[in-house]
């Protein structure tokens, strides 16, 4: 381990499973404004049905059609993710074997896995953000080093203080 300003270098080991997957693109999902507003046609799919039915413009056995079409809007998105988390897992060589990731002070963060090796340096970095299960360091607008958060272990807190003394301020988000 090297010490630099006050940091040491940190290496973890980091192993992705279909639920870390999924629970990273979930997030990168429903937090842009197009996976907000499937949610919100979704609802407004079954109300609508609801309010029609109310004012007498449909037969109660229509109100199926609009319900099962606002749950189809609503679920379609997950269960989607849900499938490509799985398939990127077996399929993307970065998500097979378990990668090394190293933490440096003056490098940045250094992905080891297989026989490749990707480097982010500390200002090619975009943003930080967490979700319940896994932390993604953004290098593109949709393109992020995605590790889940047990991969850490008791190394969080002294990774997470050089992650957020390298960002810029405001670009480490925790949720």
């Amino acid at each position: 381990m090297q010490i630099s300003g006050g940091y040491m270098e940190e290496k973890i080991t980091v192993t992705m499973t279909p639920v870390f997957l999924y629970d990273f693109l979930l997030y990168h999902t429903y937090s842009k404004l197009s996976g907000f507003l499937t949610n919100v046609l979704g609802m407004a799919v079954g109300f609508m049905g609801i309010i029609m039915l109310i004012m007498g413009r449909i037969q109660p056995y229509q109100l199926i059609f609009y319900l099962v079409a606002a749950v189809i809007f609503v679920a379609y998105t997950p269960l989607l993710i849900r499938h490509r988390a799985k398939k990127q897992v077996e399929q993307i060589e970065r998500y097979r074997e378990p990668g090394t990731v190293t933490f440096s002070p003056e490098e940045g963060i250094t992905f080891a896995y297989a026989d490749k090796e990707e480097k982010y340096a500390w200002d090619s970095l975009i943003r930080v953000v967490t979700t319940p299960k896994t932390m993604g360091f953004y290098y593109g607008e949709n393109d992020a080093l995605i590790i889940p958060k047990q991969d850490f272990k008791d190394r969080f807190v002294p990774i997470m203080t050089m992650v957020t003394q390298h960002m810029k301020p405001g670009s480490v988000r925790f949720h």
